[in-house]
């Protein structure tokens, strides 16, 4: 299926976040200096990780990328406002990341996406009033919306 039909309203930011793709390893945080509240965004696949980073730093967000769940606790700052991460990844999954930096911070908000019908039902103890589940594909409404509501 061809990604603009598996993310409605997406097609735009696709196309600027492809030139950020394109110079990617997989690693990135923002060059410029750390403004406003800081996201750590952790996918496998490369197009997710990009399209939610670009959705978050168009609305203010500093965004630190990895594209595993190693990567991410390695990168993961001490101060941390947002965790958006894959279910299922090789390695570690998203919510193993997920409980290992809520042991630096119990109220980090958390975002988990997959593609999976049953991973918010397997989410096993991460619940609670900051953490959301967002099924893949998702409009970038849904995705901004679900982001207010556990960041507020």
């Amino acid at each position: 299926m061809e990604t603009s039909n598996r993310f409605p309203a997406a097609a735009a930011i696709q196309r600027r976040a492809s030139a950020e793709l394109q110079a990617s390893s997989g690693l990135r945080t923002n060059t410029a200096r750390t403004v406003g509240p800081v996201a750590l965004v952790v996918d496998d696949e490369a197009f997710v990780r990009a399209l939610v980073a670009a959705v978050l730093r168009r609305r203010g967000w500093s965004v630190i990328e990895a594209p595993d769940g190693p990567s991410a606790l390695a990168v993961a700052p001490q101060a941390l406002d947002l965790l958006v991460t894959d279910y299922e990844m090789p390695a570690i999954s998203g919510v193993t990341v997920a409980e290992q930096l809520r042991l630096r911070d119990d109220r980090l908000p958390v975002l988990v996406l997959s593609g999976r019908p049953d991973a918010a039902a397997r989410m096993r103890g991460l619940r609670g009033p900051r953490t959301a589940f967002v099924g893949k594909p998702f409009p970038v409404e849904e995705l901004v919306a679900t982001i207010r509501l556990i960041t507020a």
